[in-house]
């Protein structure tokens, strides 16, 4: 994964996060950003500057926004213990591309891989605001909490041959998620609700 870099100067010190237990997802709210116009927005508001940490945008590029050890200014009274991507976009009138969501599903990951007990929300999980967008795709990208097959994971667990790449298709789609043992039981039977939980999925994926 490769997150390009910003040297931003700010309007005053940064203030370092002694705590993260919480991955906060926004959009930008407009249809085309960049880390500068954000950063130049930011400090209008009189902020230090762009208060997010992460910024990926609708090409799927990474761009740093603050460090990730500072407190940012992106969720009121929630700054102090989490870290802050912002997507370009607004996805309460667009759906979000492919490559956008392959790269916020792999920023993702790389964050859980390094705080596993981190809790993933939206926005508007934490305050009174509809960002990041009734469309904001929130199942596919932090699927790879637990999606991640076990690298000793049984044999049993495999699937067979002949569906083998409908299986791998369906993961990388996050249509199916691993269970709590992070396993698929591919040979498993599927319950109604199962089965609309993936029906359902399916829905948001062929109309994004």
């Amino acid at each position: 994964m490769k997150i390009i870099s910003s040297d931003f100067k700010w309007a005053f010190a940064l203030t370092p996060r002694s705590v993260t237990t919480h991955l906060i997802l926004h959009h930008a709210g407009v249809s085309s950003a960049s880390t500068a116009g954000i950063h130049a927005y930011h400090l209008s508001k009189g902020w230090a500057g762009i208060a997010y940490h992460y910024f990926v945008t609708k090409s799927g590029e990474i761009y740093s926004g603050r460090p990730e050890n500072m407190r940012g200014g992106h969720t009121t009274n929630w700054n102090y213990c989490s870290i802050g991507i912002c997507f370009e976009g607004n996805f309460e009138t667009e759906h979000m591309p492919e490559a956008q969501i392959a790269a916020g599903r792999e920023l993702v990951a790389d964050i859980v891989a390094r705080y596993p007990s981190i809790v993933i929300g939206r926005h508007s999980d934490f305050g009174q605001t509809a960002c990041p967008g009734k469309n904001f795709p929130l199942d596919r990208i932090e699927c790879s909490k637990n999606t991640e097959p076990q690298k000793d994971a049984e044999v049993s667990d495999s699937p067979s041959d002949w569906a083998k790449s409908a299986c791998l298709w369906a993961v990388e789609k996050c249509l199916f998620q691993g269970k709590g043992d992070n396993r698929y039981h591919w040979h498993e039977g599927v319950t109604r609700e199962e089965l609309a939980v993936i029906m359902e999925r399916a829905s948001k994926l062929f109309m994004a």
